[in-house]
């Protein structure tokens, strides 16, 4: 029988918690292993069912204190493909389930038969997809059903589920030698916050050899999410509070994009730019009282706009890549006049990677993030607080083990210079790493 099967496993310790600056006691240990199994009797038939589990503890200490995160995990997913002629049928189901307990203690360890504040989420869903031709057209026609599920004790009565329906469907017509247009509609139904209807079309001319131009108008749509609607996150170490709003509107928006893209034997190039029109968008706004700890709330508190360019490209040059990027972005809060806030107008990121002798691979990224507002005052609208730009470079060494091909030994730096610029949230610091990967894999045989 024609099977393929995969198995992946790790274990990871640092003494590091992560988004917290402070390393003092603290520590992130996780293991995690995935297994995935493929079937394929014949070209027409395929299935492939995988499972995903995790156990993480984490401890970082918040004053005299400390502080203990319990994070279990398991997914699955199940899909299969049945191919007749030009049409396909492909159903998938998956479901996940997150186990989060947090606790606190004057000792390095939790105290015995202490349960915590614990919050569980099931999510489940399932999707059937149409691939096909139909009098000369290429057809998607889909739909997806998603269920959330929360138990805690931070929303009111424990329990928090909502259900939603996404019907879809796209069609590509040639109406030319080398072009396509590619108009498409998704319909999102929810017991949350209703029906929305959005529309796209897309268009792709193949100019000469490796050149394609795209251009794309449409709408977005993005309801809230859990946290967002029923939440209620203290963090005591910090002294604020962030309060979810179960009355959240979904964000909608319009947006226009055009770019091109050109892919030669050694070389590609990738430009866009784009357009964003945004109403209701999502951001926390304070609600606590004057010389009261601050409490947040989510709220519906921005209309505005966004447009950018998207530049990146890449070359393979005796045995060593080149890759580089670029994004420029402009923002615009209707209510202020002033920019969006955490959001940089530059940002680049390079990379230059091949094989070093004993057939090292290496890698060194750099990446640089732009002078960034991050808060304002509240009667002005003024910017009253920016993060500095950042400049950080990523090292990486990576060796196949001899006589284990499927061992691989990698040791690595992040932020290689150790840059510490001021007003980031946690932990900016070198980090330097080391893993052992092993895989098991086996390929399908007729």
């Amino acid at each position: 029988v024609p099977l393929a099967e995969s198995l992946d496993l790790s274990r990871r310790h640092v003494e590091q918690t992560p988004v917290r600056d402070d390393a003092a006691d603290a520590l992130a240990a996780r293991a995690d292993g995935a297994a995935k199994l493929r079937w394929s009797p014949d070209s027409a038939r395929s299935a492939e069912a995988s499972v995903l589990a995790l156990d993480e503890r984490q401890r970082w200490r918040d004053g005299t204190l400390y502080g203990f995160a319990d994070n279990r995990q398991w997914s699955g997913r199940a899909t299969a493909a049945w191919r007749r002629g030009a049409h396909r049928l492909a159903p998938t189901v998956s479901a996940s389930v997150f186990d989060h307990r947090s606790r606190s203690s004057v000792a390095p360890q939790p105290i015995a038969g202490d349960t915590g504040q614990r919050q569980l989420q099931r999510v489940y869903q399932a999707e059937l997809l149409y691939n096909g031709r139909v009098a000369g057209a290429a057809l998607d026609v889909g739909t997806q059903v998603r269920r959330d599920e929360t138990e805690t004790a931070r929303v009111p009565g424990g329990l928090r589920a909502f259900t939603a329906v996404e019907p879809f469907a796209q069609v590509e017509l040639a109406p030319a030698p080398g072009l396509a247009l590619v108009p498409g509609v998704r319909v999102t139904h929810s017991s949350q916050w209703g029906t929305h209807v959005t529309p796209r079309v897309a268009l792709r001319q193949r100019v000469g050899a490796g050149l394609t131009l795209r251009a794309s108008a449409g709408e977005g749509f993005r309801a809230p999410d859990f946290k967002e609607l029923y939440m209620r996150f203290v963090n005591q170490g910090a002294g604020y509070a962030v309060n979810g709003n179960p009355d959240l509107r979904p964000e909608t928006s319009r947006n226009v994009t055009a770019g091109a893209e050109w892919a030669g034997t050694r070389a590609w190039a990738r430009g866009q730019l784009y357009w964003n029109r945004f109403t209701d968008f999502i951001e926390t706004r304070p609600v606590g009282a004057p010389g009261a700890p601050p409490v947040y709330e989510y709220g519906n508190v921005d209309d505005g706009t966004t447009r950018g360019v998207d530049v990146e490209g890449g070359v393979a040059l005796a045995g060593v890549r080149l890759e580089a990027s670029y994004a420029g972005l402009a923002t615009r809060d209707d209510a202020t006049g002033q920019a969006l806030l955490a959001r940089p107008a530059h940002s680049a990121r390079a990379t230059v990677a091949g094989t070093l002798p004993l057939a090292v691979r290496a890698s060194v990224t750099g990446l640089f993030t732009g002078r960034t507002p991050m808060e304002r005052d509240a009667a002005t609208g003024a910017v009253t607080s920016w993060r500095d730009a950042f400049v950080r470079t990523d090292l990486r060494l990576a060796r196949t083990l001899p006589g284990a091909d499927a061992v691989e030994l990698i040791v690595g730096a992040d932020n290689l210079f150790d840059r510490r610029p001021a007003q980031w949230a946690g932990y900016t610091a070198r980090h330097v790493y080391t893993a052992l990967s092993w895989a098991l894999t086996r390929t399908p045989t007729r």
